[in-house]
C-alpha cells in the first residue's frame, strides 16, 4: 500500500464508514440471518472445521487455568499458553466473522 493509500485509508471519516458497513453487515435483521444461513450452508466443511477448532482451544483454554490452579504449571508459562490460545481463538473468531460477512477483515 502506498504511502497516500495508507493515509486515506487511517482518515477517521473512511474508518468510520468502513465499520459501519461492517456493523450493518452484522445487524440481526432477517436479511442478514439469511445471509449467515446461506454462508454457512455454502462453506459447511469449513464452518465444522471452525467450530471445532475453536471449541478445541476453548477447551484447551480451560485445562490451561485449571493446570494453573492446580499449580501444574507456573505463572510464565500460563501467561505464554494463555497469549497463544487467545490469539488463536481470535483469528478463529476473524474467518467466522469473514465467513459470515463475505470479507477479508483482519
Amino acid at each position: 500500500m502506498s504511502k497516500r493509500e495508507s493515509e486515506k485509508s487511517s482518515k477517521p471519516e473512511t474508518i468510520k464508514k468502513s465499520l459501519d458497513d461492517i456493523v450493518q453487515k452484522l445487524d440481526q435483521d432477517a436479511d442478514a440471518s439469511k445471509s449467515w444461513s446461506s454462508s454457512i450452508t455454502s462453506n459447511k466443511e469449513e464452518w465444522e472445521k471452525l467450530k471445532k477448532n475453536i471449541h478445541d482451544r476453548q477447551k484447551a483454554l480451560k485445562q490451561l487455568v485449571t493446570d494453573k490452579k492446580a499449580g501444574i504449571i507456573g505463572i510464565d508459562e500460563f501467561d505464554e499458553k494463555y497469549k497463544k490460545l487467545q490469539d488463536e481463538l481470535t483469528e478463529l473468531e476473524f474467518a467466522v466473522y469473514n465467513m459470515r460477512l463475505g470479507t477479508k477483515v483482519q
